[in-house]
């Protein structure tokens, strides 16, 4: 089978078409951030522009920020994409370069590689010189993250030498890109979207709070029973605020009988807007129970780039839609949410970027 026949979903109508195809290459997993960011770059691009995806996954990596609880950004994707057709690169070098010459052809106006440190990025000099046979304008999209390194960051100098463009989160790192690649280089500049690291190093003692319907007991004994299964050795290092409108004793006598008691704080009282935005910025995560379309803990955690855990109990919510910091956990099995708050503090380090910033990123790759 050719490399142009071995796509693995969706269509696009290229006939006629003068250089208006955007080609996307990046990890493609919905597992990690890396693939959700991308999955989010080609749901934007395709509003605009018929796009290839183009899946290069390196599956003996897990250096990208793994975690097993589902994406809620994902999860309200329709797969069902129209306008992208998508292709998974193979592994072995020399017949992924010819399937990115097959792939990036006369049609392509833009060649976009995404690049996340500290994931083998070998391939983008073999796509970046695809796109450069065809004639495409090529840009190489770096994260900005927290682990990474001055040496991972140089370390992709001689991937993206013949780039056109380079696109990254920190002006540090932009500085060590032009330092080694001079002024023959790529045009290199930063964006917002691509700022993955906070301002801010993370607390010794996670702060989680959590927002519950009022008197909703079913909700408030299932995340008791989640943080009750945090190991007894790690739980000096986390704390629970609960906000939950409440009647009667049920509550607090739920709270004082669970395991980990002594480390959580039921709330009861309405707080104002500004205490409300001060509570969440000084979260390391968030939990929000069924939240609707209106959310102000959900918006005030976007606003803050935080991690949020979407505690579902039937329907998908109202909020999350191109939000890569949000994961989806079930209402019914304290293990989701348990599984769910433990991944979304591994990722209380990475800044996330806002919806809205997918668009003005997009804009600035189209030129």
């Amino acid at each position: 089978m050719s490399p142009t026949r071995a796509h693995t979903s969706g269509d696009i109508n290229i006939g006629g078409m003068e250089r208006s195809v955007v080609a996307i290459a990046g990890p493609s997993s919905s597992l990690t951030i890396p693939g959700i960011v991308v999955s989010q770059i080609v749901r934007v691009m395709a509003r605009t522009n018929p796009v290839i995806r183009i899946n290069v996954d390196d599956r003996s990596d897990f250096d990208s920020e793994l975690f097993r609880a589902p994406s809620l950004a994902a999860a309200l994707h329709d797969d069902a994409e129209l306008n992208v057709v998508t292709y998974d690169a193979p592994r072995q070098p020399g017949v992924r370069t010819e399937a990115f010459e097959w792939w990036v052809s006369t049609h392509v106006n833009n060649a976009v590689a995404f690049v996340w440190p500290g994931i083998d990025s070998a391939w983008v000099r073999q796509f970046v010189a695809a796109a450069k046979k065809a004639g495409a304008t090529s840009t190489v999209v770096c994260a900005s993250v927290p682990r990474a390194t001055t040496s991972n960051v140089t370390r992709l100098a001689e991937f993206i030498k013949d780039a056109d463009q380079v696109l990254v989160g920190r002006e540090s790192d932009a500085y060590e890109l032009r330092q080694q690649l001079g002024s023959d280089g790529p045009h290199i500049e930063t964006h917002v979207a691509l700022q993955f690291r906070r301002s801010m190093p993370q607390p010794a003692v996670h702060k989680i709070t959590a927002f519950l319907p009022k008197d909703n007991m079913e909700a408030l004994s299932s995340l008791l029973s989640a943080f009750d299964a945090i190991p007894e050795a790690w739980i000096d290092r986390y704390r629970l605020d609960v906000l939950m409108r409440f009647t009667g004793d049920e509550a607090p006598l739920l709270v004082a009988g669970s395991y980990h008691a002594e480390c959580i704080n039921l709330i009861g009282d309405d707080i104002s807007s500004v205490l409300l935005g001060e509570v969440v910025a000084n979260s390391s995560a968030l939990i929000i129970a069924d939240p609707g379309f209106d959310s102000r803990a959900f918006s005030i955690a976007v606003d803050c780039g935080l991690p949020v855990v979407v505690v579902a109990s039937a329907d998908l919510p109202g909020v999350g839609g191109g939000y890569v910091g949000a994961l989806l956990a079930d209402l019914d099995r304290p293990v989701s949410v348990y599984v769910a708050v433990i991944h979304a503090l591994r990722l209380s380090d990475l800044q996330f970027p806002r919806p809205e910033e997918w668009q003005a990123l997009v804009g600035v790759i189209a030129g």
